[in-house]
């Protein structure tokens, strides 16, 4: 990876649907090599997807929830069975295993306070190998998908 692909993925990440001809003006190429070199960024793995930034207050997801999630037991099978249900619920917008304690730290947006203390009951609480749920509220949100440049 050069220069030129680490503005290509700084300016994509600005604004993923950057029309080709414009990216290439701004890295110095011209429309083909540019196009060239980002498919190879996308076949190589290195740009994962495309995606939008949704406004969460604007799709009624707007109480974020941050939960630490300590298991009652850490093996291979109850790591296993958790992150699938993680995974597989979409109230769930990030989940990260930790070093240490809590197992798993999870951010999970849904509509309001009432919204979440359902999704804790009903779901959060009935996960399997959960030992303790420790919940805390985000007040604003300072900083979040911010471009990377790639370092060289």
């Amino acid at each position: 990876m050069d220069k030129v692909d680490r503005e290509i993925l700084y300016h994509l990440q600005v604004d993923g649907r950057l029309p080709n001809n414009e990216l290439a003006d701004r890295v110095g190429l011209s429309p083909s090599p540019c196009h060239r070199r980002v498919r190879l960024l996308e076949t190589t793995g290195v740009i994962k997807r495309f995606t939008a930034v949704l406004d969460p207050q604007l799709i009624g997801r707007g109480y974020e929830v941050l939960v630490w999630v300590t298991l009652r037991e850490v093996t291979r099978a109850a790591m296993a069975e958790i992150e699938e249900r993680f995974e597989a619920l979409e109230e769930i917008t990030e989940a990260s295993r930790m070093m240490g304690q809590p197992d798993y730290l999870i951010r999970l947006c849904v509509a309001d306070a009432a919204a979440y203390e359902s999704f804790y009951i009903d779901t959060l609480a009935a996960l399997p190998h959960v030992r303790t749920l420790t919940s805390m509220t985000t007040m604003k949100t300072i900083k979040r998908n911010q471009p990377m440049r790639p370092t060289p």
